[in-house]
């Protein structure tokens, strides 16, 4: 991954931006902002809004998220919090606690 990795055990307090992609498998307590992809692993913890390009959830994210392409839920993956991005998937067993917000222009109407 190119970017940043918090590894498991590792515990962050403290908001944190950037422009590279981050991966968390310990516990972020903050908001994140980067302009790459979020990845929270199965042992990973984020708590605090989100705004990433992408998201990718198979450890646990409490706090809205506001994501430029896909937001994705694995089956082990849990999101508390408003959701908005272009696109949303979520893995059987995956969970999403909060409202889905969409950006997207339909075919035939103006943009």
């Amino acid at each position: 991954m190119d970017g940043g990795y918090f590894g498991e055990g590792l515990v962050v307090r403290g908001s944190l931006s950037g422009s590279g992609d981050l991966g968390v498998d310990g516990r972020l307590d903050g908001d994140v902002s980067v302009e790459g992809h979020l990845v929270v692993g199965e042992t990973g913890i984020v708590v605090g809004a989100v705004r990433a390009s992408a998201v990718t959830v198979s450890g646990e994210l409490r706090g809205d998220v506001v994501a430029d392409g896909a937001v994705t839920v694995h089956e082990t993956g849990l999101v508390a919090g408003d959701v908005r991005a272009a696109r949303v998937a979520i893995d059987d067993g995956g969970a999403l606690h909060g409202a889905i917000a969409m950006d997207f222009v339909v075919p035939g109407e103006p943009a």
